[in-house]
């Protein structure tokens, strides 16, 4: 009778890999990165409050990573 992988299971094995792949450091310079490029391009383009939802998500997508670095 094979052992089946649950969902959650798999998104903990999918998270541990990429978290051994990237340091927390790494993590929050790339998303510095892509913030700052993407705002870069952005800037003409987008209204405020998309502007406003981006810069809030990568804020909270952050504090995300830091509480994951803080349990580690």
């Amino acid at each position: 009778m094979p052992l089946e992988i649950t969902e959650s299971e798999k998104f903990q094995m999918t998270t541990k890999e990429f978290l051994n792949e990237h340091s927390f450091q790494e993590i929050h310079e790339m998303l510095d990165k892509l913030y700052s490029g993407w705002a870069g391009h952005a800037a003409i383009q987008v209204e405020t409050e998309e502007r406003l939802k981006t810069l809030i998500f990568f804020d909270e997508l952050k504090q995300f990573f830091e509480k994951i670095e803080e349990s580690n």
